[in-house]
């Protein structure tokens, strides 16, 4: 009877059990990641064009250039989503741009302004007389220097003691008589006049 029981039992080989694993178990995790993209993100492409944004006579950086396309490829954008970002940096810069030099026009307003309320506490009391003097010698330094005017204008610069002391003693080498110069007599006006940007009224 023990036989009988071992001929009808088979018991399997260990060549047979592993023919019987599926192959797609078998595979390594190496040879799954063989198929995964290594180079360029899905969507990148391989160099961005910015030469929609050169405008007006401007050059492109390409050093700057190629090292922002890296970041974008990285990151994976398309061409699209790369003009996009890069429309939105520009339009950023500019507004810190046009911040600091308002800031900037702010800060040379206020410097021009202090140097008028120094010149007016160093010459005191002779401080109309000398201002006047001063645009008596403008006009006169004028003939040789026709932009002489619009440069005092824009530097703010004939608001400066030191200033208003050279042209008074040029005006003073005239005379107070100052049709040598302008064949008029000097009004009262061109003290105010000694340069555009300064309003001596305020003083």
């Amino acid at each position: 009877m023990n036989e009988s029981v071992n001929e009808n039992t088979e018991t399997p080989t260990a060549a047979e059990t592993v023919t019987d694993t599926p192959q797609d178990a078998a595979q390594t995790p190496q040879e799954t990641t063989q198929d995964t993209p290594q180079d360029t993100p899905q969507g990148a492409p391989e160099s961005y064009d910015f030469s929609a944004f050169c405008t007006d006579g401007a050059e492109l950086d390409e050093v700057k250039a190629a090292e922002f396309s890296e970041v974008l490829k990285a990151a994976g954008m398309t061409q699209a989503q790369a003009s996009a970002v890069t429309e939105y940096g520009l339009a950023y810069a500019r507004e810190i741009a046009a911040e600091v030099s308002r800031q900037a026009a702010e800060a040379q307003t206020a410097e021009v302004e202090s140097w008028g309320n120094e010149a007016r506490e160093t010459l005191g009391a002779d401080f109309d007389k000398t201002v006047a003097k001063a645009a008596i010698g403008v006009t006169v330094m004028e003939r040789e220097i026709p932009e002489l005017r619009a440069m005092l204008d824009a530097t703010g610069v004939g608001n400066r003691v030191e200033a208003i002391r050279l042209f008074a003693a040029i005006g003073g080498m005239v005379g107070e008589d100052t049709g040598r110069a302008t064949g008029q007599t000097a009004a009262s006006g061109d003290a105010a006049d000694f340069y555009d940007n300064t309003n001596f009224d305020l003083y």
